[in-house]
């Protein structure tokens, strides 16, 4: 295994540090000057490995995208269709707990912030959107062909209004900071699809 070269690591900082500055400011909200204070990063380095504040907000929606689908892999597991998808309800609850539902989702909070007048972003988001829902559309159409899963609606609808939800749910919880807002989205969508709490 290679060790990660000193432009690595810095790059890896600015991603991490400015993830969190996005979560409690926002995109529009973070300066260049603020991501310089917390990443301790000069000016002209910063530059060098990112050219405007935009490209660190396109790196940080790759990294996303990448925790989006090891997220997904790890909380998707079960001996049968609709057991992976009671798993990663629960999965989806414990992360916002442990994180004191501080923050929300920052793929929703991107999507709201920057889907109307950032097209690149748009694209990024609708990416792990489209990425989610497939997940998601899979293990029900597997769920669906056991048998195990008897909703009427087609699994890629149903997917959609899963992860619809489960964004809703996540945005109540972060204003509230009461874990019930997202509790009572996902035991919805636990009686749509006949599961039991």
């Amino acid at each position: 295994m290679e060790l990660a070269t000193k432009g690595e690591i810095t790059r890896a900082r600015v991603i991490r540090e400015t993830t969190t500055l996005i979560h409690e400011k926002g995109f529009k909200g973070t300066s260049i000057s603020d991501i310089i204070k917390v990443t301790g990063v000069k000016k002209g380095n910063l530059y060098f490995h990112f050219p405007s504040k935009e490209a660190i907000g396109v790196a940080i929606l790759d990294e996303i995208k990448v925790e989006s689908v090891t997220f997904l892999e790890s909380a998707l597991q079960g001996r049968t269709p609709m057991a992976k998808i009671a798993n990663y309800l629960d999965e989806v609850f414990a992360k916002h707990k442990n994180k004191n539902f501080v923050g929300g989702c920052l793929i929703g909070n991107t999507a709201i912030e920057m889907g109307d007048n950032n097209p690149f972003f748009a694209g990024k988001i609708t990416e792990i959107f489209a990425h989610w829902k497939s997940s998601i559309a899979l293990v029900l159409s597997q769920a669906k062909a056991t048998g195990e899963l008897e909703n009427e609606m087609e699994a890629d609808i149903l997917a959609n209004h899963v992860v619809a939800v489960i964004e809703g749910g996540i945005m109540m919880a972060k204003v509230s900071k009461d874990e019930n807002d997202l509790k009572n989205c996902l035991d919805s969508l636990r009686l749509i699809m006949g599961l039991k709490n």
